[in-house]
């Protein structure tokens, strides 16, 4: 699948050379005093309380703008980078797009994003109360591609009623992977163990977990010139200590995984009480406080390598104009609204994260529920820690999968740490020339 969605990339990218990147004539309407009726389409991730919210801001902004109706699409994670991909490579991608760290380098160097360079020097997008970090963080080299409605930083969660009933310690704010691996064993055997201490994160995401550890290590997934930035030994020692972990039944055997690996948040292994510690952005500590009658869930930081340096480094959620909308003002007031105005930030306040506009962060303070607050408190705490970080290369999808199909052969038992890490290598590397 990631294969083909490299293929559609290309061919999408040949097509926009081609045609000179237009996508057609665009609107040169503000969106506020035209007669005009204009549809824009959004595109986002999250689950259905998300959904909800997103909803209500878009609503909002069609009264404010009635000459403005905006279409919505959204999914779950996997299902909306899937989706999109297809769009973008057939040419009919929505207007605006949430946007990602980990993939805006891809998006940008196939010429499927906007520079937002005219909309923020015209004002159409006003950033002067984002910081300059938070809008480099949404740069491409010298160009800017997408605007942070959110800024966050992840973390290990627990719910203190499990942890309380259980008799043991809460982690560690500075603990570390000998620390981590013995939580999850105390978990385990404190539940007789009717508990895994918590999900198989070996594979998966490159990113957050690997890259906190690579990174931890002085190293990193990649370097500025787009290739890996790491070698195999890190990798083996990445995935023998989940292969330990999982071989002692202390977290879910691989075919736990897959059955549960689709599932929502008020499905999933933590929710359902399967596990006792989950790996959350911190701006998801209230949706997952509202499935739990009892106990708070609070957060730590990612474990600490012992003697090594900090993994941070600053993430988000992000929106993005595509380099063929038709109606990019119309998108740009879209976007200025979402990340500027108090009726939108009184709706979204911490759900991807803090604002990115200082001002917005101010105003939703008041606003926010206690679990709300905890993730403020812990993005302001741990931001302090982060370092800058390279963004991921093109082909960085599939490099991806591969860490991932790795990691789940590893878990089958279809191959040997030492075997998947040298493939995985192997692979990567051939990807990335």
């Amino acid at each position: 699948m990631v294969k083909m969605k490299a293929l559609l990339f290309l061919v999408v990218s040949a097509f926009l050379v081609l045609s000179g990147c237009s996508g057609g004539e665009k609107s040169s309407s503000d969106g506020s005093n035209s007669g005009e009726k204009v549809e824009i389409r959004f595109s986002w991730w999250g689950d259905t309380k998300r959904n909800e919210i997103y909803n209500a801001i878009v609503d909002r902004f069609e009264k404010e703008n009635p000459n403005i109706t905006v279409k919505r699409e959204f999914g779950g994670w996997n299902d909306y980078w899937d989706r999109l991909a297809t769009q973008v490579a057939g040419g009919n991608a929505p207007d605006v797009v949430s946007m990602h760290q980990f993939y805006v380098s891809d998006y940008a160097r196939r010429n499927a994003l906007l520079n937002l360079k005219d909309q923020v020097d015209s004002g159409k997008i006003n950033l002067e109360n984002f910081p300059q970090t938070t809008i480099d963080s949404g740069k491409v080299g010298e160009d800017l591609f997408m605007v942070a409605k959110g800024v966050t930083m992840p973390g290990w969660a627990y719910n203190t009623a499990l942890f309380d009933k259980l008799g043991i310690d809460y982690p560690d704010a500075n603990w570390t992977y000998d620390d981590f691996v013995d939580k999850v064993a105390e978990i385990h055997e404190a539940s007789n163990g009717e508990i895994w201490g918590a999900a198989n994160m070996s594979g998966g995401q490159l990113q957050p977990v690997f890259r906190y550890f690579l990174r931890q290590s002085g190293k990193d997934l990649f370097n500025d010139e787009g290739k890996i930035a790491f070698g195999k030994e890190e990798v083996v020692e990445w995935w023998s200590m989940w292969d330990k972990l999982r071989k002692e039944n202390l977290i879910p055997d691989a075919e736990t995984m897959t059955e549960y690996e689709s599932a929502p948040l008020e499905q999933n292994l933590f929710v359902s009480g399967k596990t006792g510690l989950q790996q959350i952005p911190a701006n998801q500590i209230h949706l997952y406080q509202e499935q739990f009658d009892e106990g708070e869930i609070r957060i730590v930081r990612m474990p600490q390598k012992a003697g090594g340096e900090s993994g941070e480094y600053i993430e988000g959620a992000y929106l993005s104009i595509t380099e063929k909308s038709k109606h990019p003002d119309e998108a740009a007031k879209f976007i200025d609204f979402f990340v500027n105005e108090e009726k939108a930030l009184e709706l979204f306040k911490v759900e991807q994260g803090a604002p990115g506009s200082t001002e917005m962060q101010d105003f939703v303070k008041p606003l926010l529920e206690p679990a709300q607050q905890r993730a403020v408190d812990y993005i302001q705490e741990t931001v302090k820690y982060a370092r800058p970080a390279a963004y991921a290369p093109l082909g960085v999808n599939e490099v991806e999968q591969a860490f991932a199909d790795n990691a789940s052969a590893i878990s089958f038992g279809e191959k040997t740490v030492e075997q998947a890490a040298e493939d995985f290598i192997e692979l990567a590397e051939s990807i990335l020339k």
